[in-house]
């Protein structure tokens, strides 16, 4: 009991909400251009916060995709953050590993001017390539892990992530592993209202009705998740030969895949 008293606490403290700079939600998917003028404008630091409160187990979230990443460490292991946003999940990285070193990339140069405040302390332990993911270049093998938060729901369609999924797969050395949290879908409409009731009410704990109503808004607006069964399937048929799902709370989940 103490121990989720605590976490709650936690949880009020890093209460901002994003702005959400960018057209009135309504009832089209935004487009890639549009995405990117959000976060370009965005307040950075309101992505920096260490346990947001509208995202359940944000922290122990984090924790258990480093865990997911460690096994499979080797000295100087050569990190690929995807999405990185401002660098939350690359700093769950490097306190944890002393030796790794960090890519991170995004297409907002607004996000990355962040990093180097979340990163001051390992600044000679990662580098930063502002492009978007989709096109974004990197040699065959490149990398032992690579790892992402909150970013692949940007993906369009199922051929969208079966060709995100190749790409990433290709960038991985023999053995590497890719490990994702995401918003996903649930497999059919009602498990998938189930989840977002879940969340709605834990907003509840955190956020009045009209914050609510903004945060669901933005989200139908901008993410275009797909469900557990179909990111298997994708990576499957993107040649990752172990899959697996390692945590789901309502719509949000961590998903990896073994080269």
């Amino acid at each position: 009991m103490p121990s989720s008293k605590k976490k709650k606490s936690n949880h009020c403290v890093n209460r901002e909400l994003p702005k959400y700079v960018g057209p009135k939600p309504n009832s089209r998917l935004m487009t890639k251009q549009e995405i990117k003028f959000r976060f370009d404008n965005e307040t950075a630091s309101a992505y920096s916060q260490q346990d947001p409160a509208y995202l359940p187990d944000y922290a122990d979230s984090f924790e258990l995709l480093v865990d997911c990443v460690a096994p499979e460490k080797r000295a100087g292991m050569a990190v690929l953050d995807f999405g990185a946003g401002t660098g939350n999940l690359s700093l769950r990285l490097l306190r944890r590993d002393k030796e790794c070193h960090v890519t991170l990339v995004d297409f907002s140069e607004n996000m990355l001017h962040e990093v180097p405040k979340v990163l001051g302390e390992y600044r000679n332990r990662f580098n930063i390539v502002c492009h978007d993911f989709f096109s974004v270049k990197f040699k065959k093998g490149s990398f032992d892990a690579i790892i992402s938060s909150f970013a692949v729901h940007h993906t369009r369609s199922i051929e969208g992530y079966v060709k995100l999924y190749r790409r990433i797969r290709g960038w991985l050395r023999p053995g590497g592993i890719f490990a994702c949290i995401d918003v996903v879908s649930g497999a059919n409409p009602a498990w998938t209202e189930i989840n977002e009731n879940g969340w709605r009410k834990y907003l509840t704990g955190f956020f009045g009705k009209a914050k609510i109503d903004r945060i669901f808004a933005n989200y139908r607006a901008e993410d275009s998740p797909i469900s557990l069964p179909e990111h298997i399937f994708c990576l499957n048929k993107a040649g990752f030969s172990q899959t697996d799902i390692l945590w789901k709370r309502y719509n949000f989940a961590l998903y990896c895949g073994m080269k």
